[in-house]
């Protein structure tokens, strides 16, 4: 059965490896097959990826959307380490996200590493962004 896409005015959305933006109304599409796919609010641009738990959603990210993952995981591992000794709090939120990679499910781990960017920034939004505190 294909998957109904519906996209607003401007709406992005990944298939594969393209990044397909909507004109000025709102589509319908269908999609029948197998290929990633993210709607816009769960892309992060590289750009915005400027905090270590958003790094690790971006390697994520950029692992579900590639064919070939072997050196997204070391940077994936790299980053992760990195996280966990600065906020050993957060590991049981990384420890997720690594068992839905270890199972090949990198979109559940997509979801996981947005549990842990929201995690981070309930931690330690104002430490990352001071110019929040306005």
């Amino acid at each position: 059965m294909p998957l109904k896409i519906e996209l607003k005015p401007h709406e992005s959305i990944i298939i594969g490896e393209a990044l397909i933006t909507n004109d000025n109304e709102r589509t319908r599409f269908y999609i029948d097959g197998n290929v990633p796919i993210l709607r816009e609010k769960f892309i992060l641009r590289e750009k915005d990826a400027n905090t270590p738990s958003k790094r690790v959603y971006f390697i994520v990210q950029q692992m579900y959307l590639s064919k070939n993952v072997e050196e997204l995981q070391k940077l994936y591992i790299e980053y992760v380490r990195d996280l966990q000794k600065a906020a050993p709090s957060l590991i049981p939120y990384t420890s997720a996200i690594t068992d839905n990679i270890l199972r090949g499910d990198y979109y559940s781990a997509i979801k996981a590493a947005a549990v842990l960017t929201k995690k981070e920034d309930e931690l330690f939004g104002t430490m990352l962004h001071p110019e929040s505190q306005e």
